[in-house]
C-alpha cells in the first residue's frame, strides 16, 4: 500500500518559553504533561490525591506534568491505571491543527488499482460513522465532541469550507482531513451541494 500524508500549512510560531524564560518542553514531555494534566482534572483529582492512588511522589508528579521530568515505564503504568487511561493514550500527541490530505496527492498509476493510507488512528472506543449532505450556501451545526476524539472527513462531492476553532480549510471533493474533535467546528457549503463522510473515534474511558 502506499500513502501521503500532507499536514495543513500552519503559520509560523515565534518559539514557547516557559516564565523563566527557557525554550517550553515540546514533544513526548510535553504531550505527557498535557495529557497528565487533563485527565487528572477531569477526574477531579488534586496532585495530592494522584500521588496517594499511584504511590508517586506529588513532587514528580509535579515535574511531569510541567514537562520536567522523564518518568520510568513502572511510574507511566501507575499514573495510567490510577487515571482509567493507557500509558498510549498518555503519551499521545494531540492534534493541534488540521492535517490535509489532497485527492490531487495521491498517486494513482494509469491502469493500476491504487490504495492509499490516508490516515491511521489510535481511538480504542467507540466510533462514529456520518454520511453528510449540504445544500447551496448551508452550514453544518457548530459541534464539538470531547477531550481525546478524532474527527475524519472525506469530502465525497462538491467542495466544503471547513472551520476549526475559527480558522478556514478549503476541501474539494476527494480530499479529506483529520483534526482534534475537542476544537470546535463546522462545514459550510458556497453556491454548490456537497456531501462528506466523516467518522468520529472516541478515547476509551
Amino acid at each position: 500500500m502506499t500513502g501521503t500524508t500532507t499536514p495543513a500549512a500552519v503559520p509560523h510560531q515565534a518559539e514557547a518559553r516557559t516564565a523563566s524564560g527557557a525554550p517550553a518542553a515540546t514533544g513526548t514531555r510535553a504531550s505527557l504533561a498535557g495529557n497528565v494534566n487533563r485527565r487528572r482534572l477531569a477526574r477531579g483529582l488534586s496532585l495530592r490525591e494522584l500521588s496517594a492512588a499511584t504511590g508517586v511522589s506529588k513532587a514528580l508528579l509535579s515535574q511531569i506534568e510541567r514537562a520536567e521530568a522523564n518518568p520510568t515505564v513502572d511510574v507511566l503504568v501507575r499514573i495510567a491505571e490510577a487515571l482509567e487511561t493507557t500509558c498510549d493514550e498518555l503519551l499521545r500527541r494531540p492534534l493541534l491543527h488540521p492535517e490535509i490530505v489532497r485527492a490531487a496527492d495521491l498517486p494513482e498509476p494509469p491502469g493500476e488499482t491504487s490504495v492509499n493510507l490516508l490516515f491511521a488512528g489510535h481511538e480504542p472506543g467507540r466510533v462514529e460513522l456520518y454520511r453528510t449532505s449540504l445544500h447551496p450556501h448551508a452550514q453544518s451545526q457548530l459541534s464539538s465532541h470531547g477531550a481525546g476524539s478524532v474527527e475524519y472527513v472525506v469530502v465525497l462531492s462538491g467542495e466544503v469550507t471547513l472551520t476549526v476553532d475559527g480558522r478556514p480549510y478549503r476541501l474539494a471533493t476527494g480530499d479529506s482531513a483529520r483534526f482534534s474533535g475537542l476544537s470546535s467546528h463546522f462545514y459550510s457549503t458556497d453556491a454548490a451541494p456537497a456531501v462528506t463522510l466523516t467518522m468520529v473515534g472516541h478515547p476509551r474511558h
